[in-house]
């Protein structure tokens, strides 16, 4: 049996995927080939999730708080709980691909480098800050 609405869910990424090429080819005209590569893109879309998870996280303070020292409906509070935790579980869901997209692109671009790049950061011996001064 196939599931509801996912036609109407195919629909919608065919027009954000018409969109997203259009502001492509649109910032490819006005000169700015660099503002809108595959990486910008998925740091975008990685960054927005990154927002929204930290906006689940602070709802679900409010609720914890609400619980523990409010006299609310406990039940109801509960129920709200437990479904913005699915809703965090599949914003890092999405984050880890999009953190997989970006992985892959570098690995594509760079090759051996970057899988060294990437275990030295693994075993510690390399930081996010050695990594940007060998950058510049």
């Amino acid at each position: 049996m196939a599931r509801r609405g996912s036609g109407k869910k195919k629909a919608q990424l065919n027009v954000l995927n018409e969109i997203r090429k259009q502001l492509v080819l649109q910032a490819e005209r006005w000169g700015r080939t660099e503002y809108y590569t595959t990486v910008k893109m998925e740091e975008y879309e990685l960054e927005a999730c990154e927002r929204i998870r930290s906006q689940f996280l602070a709802e679900k303070s409010n609720l914890e708080y609400e619980l523990h020292l409010l006299d609310s409906d406990k039940r109801d509070v509960l129920i709200k709980i437990e479904r913005l935790n699915s809703y965090i579980l599949k914003t890092e869901r999405v984050m880890q691909r999009h953190g997989n997209n970006l992985d892959n692109i570098f690995e594509n671009k760079y090759g051996e480098a970057y899988k060294a790049i990437k275990a030295l950061k693994r075993s510690g011996f390399l930081t996010n800050q050695s990594v940007s001064t060998l950058n510049q």
